[in-house]
């Protein structure tokens, strides 16, 4: 057990050390300077968002790009409070925004999948930039993530954190971050894992090579089914880490709510490359490890939780310095470590209880999506 123990030790650390010393080793965010603007359609999926509809659309109306080369199209996924008239509202007299009403099926789409591959079909655009509504994007967001684009490049995205709220939140603003911070620190070196799903540009041509959504198998991660995809086609890819590329993300406000995500987000791992399952089982199974030997060698224990803390640390805080934002206090990520491993425990738990995710009034279950209305 103790040969076993160390293993997981040293793949877990060989992990945080190549992450750390990969963002350290990257180099200032490109400048936003682009000479032409070609057409953007950003697709936008709301279901059931009353709350936080106007928050989005508000950052969307004040994005630094051409107004003529920019539609906006908002597809109302059969939404049973005042997300469409709200929107209706709001668009008004803003002939570059359209809203849809999505009540059929697709192909294959599903959920948020099925409302962007209708969306798709509906867009003019070179570039389909793709957002969730709970997500407030910055203003140099689509020029940013344009200049990625090179001539072979077929697919970007960019890094997303929550936004400031309550301590809870300010915890899931660090895990975003944290979580983020490795996709990017392999993306450096050419390993890809997803585009991310809420915060992704993708050029047409790209997209539609892979026959849009409503040909794709169906996933709850539809960006990564959509990465797949297209990179399987020989397109390459970008994952940018800078201030203008940062989207925020409203909080989950529970802990009910969070598992069902978390339990979500497993869910679609099963789609992920080996190497991502093989990373996330090491993340694991460390907790498992650091808990046996706290039982039987608690000195090496707590000796091993503290290089793990430590070299976590100054990531996130490498990581708040690329991304240009006030560094979380030292209270605050003592405070996520406890996070993470109640997090880590608890999902894991809750993810084989025999209870469906849901999210938005939907069930999800593999590939079967339920409406609960």
């Amino acid at each position: 057990m103790i040969v076993i123990a160390g293993i997981i030790i040293l793949v877990f650390f060989s992990i945080q050390v190549f992450s750390l010393v990969s963002i350290l080793l990257l180099g200032p965010a490109k400048s936003t300077d682009i000479k032409t603007f070609p057409k953007v359609s950003l697709l936008l999926a709301a279901r059931n968002e009353e709350k936080l509809i106007i928050r989005s659309l508000e950052a969307i109306d004040q994005l630094d790009y051409p107004k003529k080369q920019l539609e906006i199209l908002i597809g109302d996924d059969s939404s049973t409070d005042k997300t469409a008239a709200i929107v209706r509202y709001f668009i008004k007299g803003k002939p570059q925004y359209k809203l849809y009403s999505i009540d059929k099926t697709l192909g294959k789409g599903r959920g948020k999948a099925n409302v962007l591959a209708q969306l798709a079909l509906k867009a003019d655009g070179d570039f389909y930039f793709i957002t969730d509504v709970d997500v407030k994007l910055p203003k140099l967001w689509i020029k940013s993530m344009l200049q990625e684009f090179g001539e072979k490049v077929g697919i970007v995205s960019g890094t997303t954190m929550c936004d400031d709220g309550p301590r809870f939140a300010k915890l899931q603003s660090i895990d975003w971050l944290h979580f983020m911070g490795y996709i990017k620190a392999f993306a450096r070196i050419g390993v890809g894992c997803t585009s991310v799903g809420n915060n992704m540009a993708v050029r047409a041509q790209a997209y539609w090579e892979t026959g849009g959504y409503e040909k794709i198998d169906f996933s709850i991660t539809e960006d990564y089914k959509l990465f797949e995809a297209v990179t399987k086609n020989g397109w390459q890819w970008r994952n940018v880490l800078s201030p203008d590329t940062l989207g925020k993300a409203w909080y989950i406000p529970d802990v009910g709510e969070m598992l069902h995500q978390r339990k979500r987000w497993l869910i679609g791992a099963q789609d992920l490359p080996l190497n991502w399952k093989a990373m996330l089982i090491i993340y694991g199974l460390f907790y498992v490890v650091l808990i046996y030997l706290g039982i039987n060698y608690s000195d090496i224990a707590m000796s091993i939780w503290f290089m793990k803390y430590l070299i976590q640390t100054v990531f996130i805080l490498v990581l708040c310095y690329q991304v240009d934002m006030r560094p979380f206090g030292y209270l605050e990520l003592f405070l996520y470590e406890i996070y993470l491993v109640v997090n880590t425990i608890v999902a894991g738990i809750f993810y084989f209880l025999p209870i469906k995710s849901v999210w938005k009034g939907r069930r999800y279950s593999g590939a079967e999506v339920q409406d609960l209305n």
